[in-house]
């Protein structure tokens, strides 16, 4: 598998793009737990998303993205492939004896 970094482009939040927001947000939490995207960001000023694709390629990738609830809505998406993508690891809670 390879990752791609997205850069998704919005155009000014209103009312009818903010009702989409809910299903949106439990597509990618389903993607987010197959594993499928990697990172996902969005700007204070919510006109632009990041967000880190792990697919085969980059048409599977652009078609996450095109299943996206939102993407009726994106003015412009570029797709970025990259050599790698680096996260700290999630850390465990220490281990209390008590």
């Amino acid at each position: 598998m390879a990752a791609y970094l997205f850069h998704l482009e919005l155009p000014v939040f209103t009312d009818e793009l903010a009702s989409v927001v809910p299903v949106h947000r439990a597509h990618i939490n389903n993607l987010f737990a197959e594993g499928r995207i990697l990172s996902y960001s969005v700007s204070s000023h919510r006109n632009i998303i990041w967000c880190v694709i792990n697919a085969e390629d980059e048409q599977e990738a652009m078609e996450m993205v095109l299943n996206f609830p939102l993407y009726q809505y994106f003015t412009e998406v570029t797709c970025h492939p990259l050599l790698f993508h680096n996260t700290l690891p999630a850390s465990l809670p220490g281990i209390s004896l008590n």
